[in-house]
C-alpha cells in the first residue's frame, strides 16, 4: 500500500518565470506595437499572453493544493495530468517558433534604440539570442550525459578483460548449472566463462569485478575495463 505524503513543493522558480514573462509582455506591448505595420508583433505577444494565462492557470492550481496531502504518489500523478500539462508544452513550441522565424528573417540581428520600436526590437533580439544560447548549452550538456549513460551501459555489458587481452565469452547452458556467486541454478540468464574456464552469470560476475580482480573460484588475475 502507498504511503500518503504532504504536497510541499513551492514551485518558486516556476512562479519566478511566470512573473518576468509577465514584465516581458508589458514591455513588448508597449513598444513593439508602436511599429510600422505591427502585425507579427502582434501575433506575438497574442503568443506570448496565451501562454502565460496556461502557465499562471497551471501554477495557480499547484498553489491552492500546497500543503495537501495525497493518499498515495498515484494520486497526486492523476490529479497533476487533470492540469493539462503537455499544453506547456505546445504553448512553449507555437512561441519558440515564432521567434525562431522572426530570427531567421531579421538575420544578422542589429540593435538600435532610436526610439520605442527599435528598443523594443534590439530587447527582443537580445532576448531571442540568449534563449538559444541557453538552448545550444541544454543540448551540449543533454548529449554528454547521454554519452555518459550509453559508455556506463557498455561497460558494463563487457566488464573486463584478463592480462592477454581475451574478452570472456558469453556462453548458453543447456543443463542445470548453479552460478558460484549467487548460487541459482536459473539458465535463463545469461551466463559468461573466464579464461579460466570458470561460468558465472553475466550480470553476476559483471558485478563481482567491480569490487574484485580474480575470478572468485580460482583467483586469476582479470584487469576491469574502464
Amino acid at each position: 500500500m502507498e504511503q500518503e505524503f504532504i504536497y510541499d513543493d513551492s514551485r518558486i522558480y516556476q512562479k519566478l518565470y511566470v512573473f518576468f514573462k509577465f514584465i516581458g509582455l508589458i514591455f513588448y506591448s508597449m513598444t513593439l506595437r508602436t511599429c510600422y505595420k505591427p502585425y507579427f508583433y502582434i501575433g506575438m505577444i497574442v503568443a506570448m499572453f496565451l501562454s502565460m494565462m496556461n502557465s499562471t492557470r497551471y501554477e495557480y492550481a499547484h498553489f491552492k493544493r500546497y500543503e495537501t496531502t495525497f493518499s498515495s504518489l498515484n494520486e497526486y500523478s492523476i490529479w497533476k495530468n487533470k492540469l493539462w500539462p503537455k499544453s506547456k508544452i505546445f504553448f512553449a513550441t507555437i512561441e519558440l517558433s515564432i521567434k525562431t522565424a522572426y530570427f531567421i528573417k531579421t538575420f544578422p540581428p542589429q540593435c538600435n534604440f532610436d526610439n520605442l520600436c527599435e528598443i523594443g526590437e534590439s530587447i527582443f533580439k537580445i532576448h531571442i539570442l540568449f534563449l538559444f544560447a541557453i538552448y545550444i548549452i541544454f543540448g551540449i550538456f543533454s548529449i554528454f550525459l547521454l554519452w555518459a549513460i550509453y559508455c556506463n551501459n557498455y561497460s558494463q555489458r563487457v566488464p573486463f578483460i584478463n592480462q592477454n587481452n581475451t574478452v570472456p565469452l558469453i556462453i548458453s547452458i543447456s543443463e542445470r548449472e548453479e552460478c558460484c556467486i549467487c548460487l541459482d541454478m536459473d539458465n535463463t540468464h545469461i551466463w559468461s566463462i573466464l579464461p579460466c574456464g570458470h561460468k558465472f552469470h553475466m550480470s553476476c560476475i559483471s558485478t563481482w569485478l567491480r569490487f574484485n580482480q580474480t575470478c572468485p573460484v580460482c583467483r586469476l588475475s582479470v584487469i576491469p575495463v574502464l
